[in-house]
């Protein structure tokens, strides 16, 4: 399965959908969709990378999230991230991602989270 890229903006924060499989060869897809999302926001600053579709992920592929956290930190914003309880989560866990950002188990919570905390990389206390 390739990977599916689409976004939209919801109650204040661009929403990137990531469906499919996330892997080494498909991680440079998402590196310039989230370079296109930023780039087309300019004022965008807040970024919630929805990855409950995602089927499959390994933490090499997880690098351009860690870049975009780095980046919208650096300019005082923000990026969640939704992932229910699974396989996907369990290498967010691994690889250390999940201790960096803020991790929700779906859209609404990271959307009922409140205004964003600037990147202080808390991870969700209800989880």
């Amino acid at each position: 399965m390739a990977l599916f890229l689409a976004s939209h903006w919801e109650n204040g924060w661009a929403v990137m959908e990531v469906r499919g499989v996330l892997d080494t060869t498909t991680a440079e897809e998402l590196r310039d969709f989230v370079a296109a999302v930023t780039a087309k926001h300019k004022h965008l600053l807040n970024l919630i990378a929805d990855l409950s579709e995602l089927t499959y992920t390994d933490a090499d592929a997880l690098s351009p999230l860690a870049t975009a956290h780095t980046m919208l930190e650096r300019d005082g914003g923000e990026l969640r991230l939704v992932c229910p309880e699974g396989r996907v989560e369990r290498v967010l866990q691994a690889s250390g991602l999940a201790r960096v950002l803020p991790v929700y188990p779906s859209l609404d919570a990271a959307l009922a989270a409140g205004r964003p905390t600037g990147g202080e990389g808390k991870r969700d206390p209800a989880r």
